[in-house]
C-alpha cells in the first residue's frame, strides 16, 4: 500500500468526522475499508488468471489511482484479454452477490440501487444495508469504468490493444492505442475538473502520460519494452547495443526498480529452496525415503515438478 493511500484514507476519516461528527467516522472507514476489498479483489482476479494461464504473479500496490497488478504470462493477445478482462468480470461478480445478499436479508429492492448518481444513503436500510449498497456500487462502477473505457493502463485499454494486435498486428495496434488513449486521457481531465472531482482528473493525466511513454516506445522503435507488447508487467528500458540509452520518465523508472527488486528475491528464494532440496537429499542418501517428513516429501515433489516444467 502506497503511504499516499494511507494519507487519503485519514484525510477521508477527518472529513466525515467534520461534516457527520463520529458516525461519520463510521461511515467513512466503512465505505474505504470496502473499496480496499473490492480493489484488492479486482486485483488477485488478475494475478489468479495469470497464473493459471502458466505466468506468474508478483505483487499487487495499492495506490491512490486505485491497484496495479504485476503479473506476466505468454503475451498472447487472447492471454492478454483473458487477463485483463476478468477483473472487471469479478467485480460483476462480487456486486451480483451483494445484490443477493440485500434481497436475502430482507432489504426492499430498488433497481435505484444500480445507479450511482441516486443518493447513498435511500431511506428504509439499515447499517448493514447500507454498507451492502455501497459494495454494490463500487464493484459496478470499477467494472464498469475499467472495461468501458479503452485507454492503457485500464483494462479495457489492455482489451483494445491485444484485439487490435489479432487484427492489424502489434505496431498499429500500438499507434492506434496511444492516440485513444491521449483523447481519452484529456476528456479525463477535463471532465474531473469541471465536475471537481480530482480523482478522475488525476486518473485522466495517467492515461495521458502512458499514452506518451507508449508513443516514445514507438518513435525509438523499442516497443518490446511495453507491458502490453511484452507480456508482463514492468517496464525493461535496455537500449540495442551501439544506440544511446534514452532516459525513461520517473513512472517507468519506477518499474524497472521495483522489477529488479522482483529478480533479486527471485533469485534468493531459488537458492534457498535449492539448499533446502539438497539438505533433504543428503537426509535421503543417509536415513532413506522412509526418515522424510511429510514436510519433506512436499519440497522433493516441488523440485521434481519444477525439473519436468523445464
Amino acid at each position: 500500500m502506497h503511504w499516499l493511500l494511507l494519507l487519503i484514507i485519514v484525510v477521508e476519516l477527518l472529513r466525515g468526522l467534520m461534516d457527520f461528527g463520529t458516525e461519520g467516522i463510521g461511515y467513512s472507514a466503512g465505505t474505504m475499508a470496502i473499496l480496499l476489498v473490492v480493489i484488492l479483489f479486482h486485483e488477485l482476479s488478475h494475478c489468479w488468471m495469470a497464473v493459471r494461464l502458466g505466468g506468474t504473479a508478483d505483487e499487487i500496490l495499492l495506490w491512490p489511482l486505485g491497484g496495479l497488478a504485476y503479473v506476466g504470462h505468454g503475451g498472447s493477445p487472447r492471454d492478454e484479454i483473458r487477463v485483463a478482462g476478468v477483473g472487471p468480470l469479478s467485480n460483476f461478480f462480487l456486486g451480483a452477490a451483494c445484490a443477493l445478499a440485500l434481497r436475502l436479508t430482507g432489504a426492499p429492492w430498488s433497481w435505484s440501487y444500480l445507479n450511482p448518481f441516486e443518493s447513498w444513503y435511500p431511506f428504509g436500510l439499515g447499517l448493514g444495508h447500507w454498507f451492502l449498497l455501497h459494495a454494490l456500487r463500487l464493484n459496478l462502477i470499477l467494472g464498469l469504468f475499467n472495461l468501458c473505457v479503452p485507454a492503457y493502463p485500464l483494462d479495457g485499454g489492455r482489451i483494445l490493444f491485444a484485439f487490435l494486435t489479432l487484427r492489424h498486428g502489434r505496431l498499429r495496434a500500438a499507434e492506434i492505442s496511444s492516440t485513444v488513449g491521449t483523447i481519452i486521457g484529456i476528456v479525463l481531465v477535463v471532465w474531473g475538473l469541471l465536475q471537481n472531482t480530482l480523482l478522475l482528473a488525476f486518473i485522466g493525466f495517467w492515461v495521458v502520460f502512458e499514452s506518451y511513454q507508449l508513443k516514445q516506445l514507438i518513435r525509438w522503435g523499442e516497443l518490446d519494452a511495453h507491458p502490453l507488447a511484452s507480456g508482463v508487467s514492468e517496464f525493461d528500458f535496455s537500449s540495442p547495443e551501439g544506440e544511446p540509452a534514452r532516459r525513461p520518465g520517473w513512472f517507468a523508472r519506477w518499474r524497472a526498480r521495483r522489477a529488479k527488486r522482483r529478480m533479486e528475491r527471485e533469485a534468493r528464494a531459488e537458492e534457498d529452496f535449492q539448499q533446502r532440496v539438497d539438505q533433504i537429499l543428503e537426509k535421503v542418501g543417509r536415513e532413506g525415503m522412509q526418515s522424510l517428513a511429510p514436510e519433506e516429501r512436499r519440497v522433493l515433489d516441488e523440485a521434481s515438478r519444477r525439473a519436468r516444467k523445464e
